[in-house]
């Protein structure tokens, strides 16, 4: 299943001379929903003395702007990164590119400002053509099985499923909850038609490169940049298929996984129905 152990990192500034550019995760790396990871900020104030590139790239299905405004809630200093994309800003350039098509919303109230100003969002599902998933319905709960129903009537009327956060799980604090990802597979499961937008899908990597490329107005070699996340799904299989290098984190959505330092990566890929990944390197967290 796998070509070879991963390297463990145990002091990341012991790989940080190979690499000129980062693709961080958010969730699980840098923060856990509620608090930001000490460790991992001092990483990045680390890189940014040493005049590294830092992108942070999020499956959040919100814009950039409101991702910061999250981070600065936080208290995190913007001025350690030189960009930070999102899926919700892959998504809503897709949905501006379609301006012929009308999107229905699936999801919570919070993720409204994902459309601010798009003109072909509509409230009535029937005349949408889309339908756009940021994530789970409040209401409906935790329960993916719920919107068999729903599911179903929008399979039987040709809606394709647009998910604006590929990720199945994220860790809030000390809880797992699901996000838009899981819906989609359900979604497709039931035998329905679904786009994803984020990771570990390439139209994110071709933005990110060509955004931090025009930034720093040079041709980015892709041996020189490492990802660094905490899912499997995304993150590693991500880099991997954009051949970039990775360093799994293992205290994000795995923490519970790796107890009592029980490194068994053959069985962390089973339990996420992934057949052949070569995760490069991990860390427990991210620490200088």
């Amino acid at each position: 299943m796998r070509k070879q152990f991963p390297e463990e990192i145990i002091n990341f500034k012991d790989i940080s001379r190979y690499y000129d550019i980062y693709f961080v995760d958010l969730w699980g790396v840098i923060h856990n929903g509620v608090k930001l990871f000490d460790n991992a900020i001092h990483v990045l104030e680390k890189l940014k003395s040493n005049r590294k590139k830092i992108v942070l790239i999020s499956n959040a299905p919100r814009t950039n702007e409101t991702v910061k405004k999250f981070l600065l809630k936080l208290n995190f200093d913007l001025d350690l990164i030189d960009l930070l994309i999102t899926s919700g800003d892959v998504t809503r350039k897709y949905i501006l590119n379609n301006k012929d098509k009308k999107f229905f919303h699936l999801g919570p109230d919070k993720d409204s400002d994902l459309f601010f100003e798009i003109k072909n969002i509509t409230k009535n599902i029937d005349d949408a053509e889309e339908v756009v998933c940021t994530g789970l319905i409040d209401k409906i709960g935790q329960d993916i099985s719920n919107y068999e129903n729903f599911f179903m009537n929008l399979i039987n009327n040709n809606k394709s499923f647009l998910c604006a956060n590929p990720d199945e799980v994220v860790s809030r604090g000390d809880k797992i909850e699901f996000c838009a990802g899981a819906l989609a597979k359900y979604y497709k499961k039931l035998g329905g038609k679904v786009k994803y937008f984020g990771k570990p899908y390439e139209t994110i990597y071709e933005f990110a490169i060509n955004q931090i490329s025009r930034i720093l107005d040079i041709e980015i070699e892709k041996n020189r940049i490492l990802a660094i996340g905490d899912n499997l799904k995304t993150d590693i299989c991500g880099a991997q298929n954009n051949y970039i290098d990775s360093l799994l984190i293992l205290n994000g959505i795995y923490k519970d996984f790796f107890r009592n330092n029980n490194l068994n990566f053959d069985k962390l890929l089973k339990s996420n129905e992934i057949e052949s990944l070569q995760i490069n390197k991990f860390q427990q967290e991210l620490k200088w």
